[in-house]
């Protein structure tokens, strides 16, 4: 932090300039001053050209700057709230009326959506079902007389797989019936 006068006796702009480069590469660890544009500009705003350093211990006896202001001279902003997290808004209101409505719109939604989606599934999955029967009810269609005798007999193998599953589906679809 700078202790001297902004600018000494006989010290022009561009004395004090490297002053203040050099201070602030002690400061900072031999890193440079990088931001010289934005210093030209706001050199001038008020903040910047206070004619000397505010003395605000004036009112606290034995107490300087650093005590009151830690090691930033200028006094610090009200300190924010901490932040509620869920839990403690929901612990300090009880949980609002409106805000429990909206809660069991937004689950009944979720309910009907889910719903929904199970519907569509089940019906992607009929109609995928129905997809295959049709397929292998035209594979069943197919003739085996032009054919040599080993493609014959691995066409007739899978047409006997195929009628043994109908078999069993077409078994429980039965079993269906008689529960109901």
């Amino acid at each position: 932090m700078l202790k001297t006068s902004p600018k000494g006796r006989g010290e022009n702009d561009v004395d004090f300039l490297k002053r203040a480069q050099s201070i602030y590469r002690d400061e900072h660890k031999w890193v440079s001053f990088s931001q010289e544009d934005a210093w030209a500009i706001l050199r001038f705003h008020p903040k910047w050209d206070a004619p000397e350093q505010v003395d605000l211990t004036g009112d606290v006896p034995g107490a300087n700057q650093e005590d009151l202001f830690g090691h930033d001279a200028r006094p610090a902003g009200k300190p924010r709230p901490a932040k509620k997290i869920k839990s403690d808004v929901t612990a300090s209101t009880g949980g609002s009326s409106a805000s429990t409505q909206f809660g069991e719109l937004m689950e009944q939604e979720l309910h009907l959506k889910r719903e929904a989606a199970e519907r569509a599934f089940d019906a992607q999955a009929e109609k995928d079902r129905t997809l295959m029967r049709l397929k292998e009810l035209r594979f069943l269609a197919t003739s085996t007389k032009d054919l040599d005798d080993d493609d014959a007999y691995w066409i007739k193998k899978q047409k006997q797989l195929i009628k043994n599953k109908m078999r069993n589906d077409l078994g429980d679809e039965d079993d269906e019936d008689e529960d109901e």
